[in-house]
């Protein structure tokens, strides 16, 4: 039997979720965010960074509705997880980030 998907609800208060380029390590996941209003938003490849090589699927919802600021979200579906290196997948390059205006 496998584990996925899983249907989790992220913890309003988590932590955000903190951008960290220097990382070696990523978590590459398809979900489906569905929205308290109604709609939804789904993503396939989606890749954010890790502060450590593990992240369980609960922290990883969290971390989905907080970098996409998704203020009005339902429940999180997870279809799949992997965590990979930094440089195993096409966008091993850090991202420009713009500086913050003054």
């Amino acid at each position: 039997m496998s584990d996925w998907p899983r249907v989790l609800n992220p913890d309003p208060e988590a932590p955000p979720y903190r951008l960290d380029q220097h990382s070696p390590w990523r978590v590459k996941s398809d979900f489906r965010v569905d929205f308290t209003n109604g709609g939804y938003v789904e993503a396939r490849g989606f890749i954010l960074d890790l502060e450590d090589d593990s992240v369980s699927p609960e922290r990883l919802a969290e971390m989905i509705v907080s970098a996409m600021n998704l203020l009005r979200a339902g429940p999180v579906t997870i279809f799949s997880m992997q965590i990979v290196p930094r440089g195993e997948h096409q966008d091993s390059q850090a991202a420009i980030v713009p500086a913050k205006a003054e």
